[in-house]
């Protein structure tokens, strides 16, 4: 009896111990997940390619793009040149300018706590003071006849008339929350696009201020944000369609105004910034991508010009 004791023990502990060896074997075969690899940039196959770039004296602050010209804030200087680089025209500023704008035949100049108003040839038109306290200014959009500029310290937007006359605030009804000064602001069709970066998600209000939609969500695939505060930047082409533009992994995507993602455009293996974000512009059929002191621009390739034949294609079938 007690032989058949220890047979039986002996053969329980062998199956644990085997059991045991199987479950190691098979745990080392598998690749252990971990930060690195879940960060790891994904690359696509883009449809753009880079074909010619030019340089400023110093780094780029902000750039627009407005009726085929470039107004770009490189250090203390203003440059203004047609999207060929001819005809640059600059004028003086201060360093610490935060964005710039165009329209009305006006430059608009946007510092951390006030505005100023050129004329193209660099004549200084009008400056006014932020209406606020404390303000801490990051971005500047027209409107029609009024001037919007965010406020990262207040966490609010404010409106003032072209002539610098204030208007009002504008609030986001979920609240902002802005890091790092990530607080762009665009408009198309006189309709305001902020970014709400700290909730990864991009709002859209009417030029009088309403609130009317969001979209937006945190995460790693196409048509998501992710890190901490995404989107950076945003800009529209000259159809309406929406471009944002991420840090961390940098990527620039593609949307419908209304929110619907379209394609990824440039990712991190074309843009070679870093972890850093690129303020990009359109004119339809190029991308202007702000890289440290440099403009890179971005022509269609093949693969777009032969997505574009098949839905012409399709379009004529049906």
């Amino acid at each position: 009896m007690n032989n058949l004791l220890k047979i039986i023990l002996n053969i329980a502990i062998f199956l644990l111990i085997a059991g045991f060896v199987w479950y190691i074997a098979n745990a080392m075969k598998k690749k252990p997940e971990t930060n690195a690899d879940v960060q790891q940039p994904v690359e696509t196959q883009s449809d753009f390619k880079q074909v010619s770039s030019f340089e400023l004296p110093q780094e780029i602050n902000r750039f627009e793009l407005h009726d085929g010209k470039l107004y770009i804030s490189s250090g203390d200087s203003i440059y203004i040149l047609d999207t060929a680089q001819a005809k640059r025209v600059s004028f003086p500023v201060k360093p610490d300018v935060r964005d710039i704008t165009a329209g009305g035949g006006k430059i608009y100049v946007l510092y951390p706590a006030y505005i100023e108003v050129y004329s193209t040839g660099g004549e200084l038109l009008n400056k006014w003071e932020a209406c606020s306290e404390l303000s801490d200014y990051c971005s500047i959009a027209l409107a029609g006849a009024f001037v919007f500029v965010t406020d990262a310290e207040n966490k609010n937007i404010h409106k003032y008339t072209d002539d610098g006359n204030f208007v009002g605030f504008i609030k986001s009804p979920a609240g902002f929350i802005i890091p790092s000064y990530t607080f762009d602001i665009e408009s198309f069709n006189d309709t305001i696009y902020c970014v709400n970066s700290g909730r990864h998600s991009i709002e859209i209000y009417s030029a009088d201020g309403k609130f009317i939609s969001a979209f937006g969500s945190p995460g790693e695939e196409a048509g998501l944000f992710c890190g901490c505060c995404n989107p950076v930047y945003i800009s529209f082409t000259p159809k309406g369609e929406l471009i944002t533009s991420e840090k961390g992994n940098p990527r620039v995507s593609l949307f419908e105004r209304s929110g619907k993602f379209k394609e990824i455009l440039l990712d991190n293996s074309l843009l070679e910034s870093g972890n850093k974000a690129c303020e990009i512009r359109s004119d339809g059929n190029r991308l202007f991508v702000a890289q440290n002191n440099k403009i890179l621009i971005f022509n269609y390739g093949k693969l777009r010009l032969q997505k574009q034949a098949v839905r012409i294609v399709k379009k004529i079938v049906l």
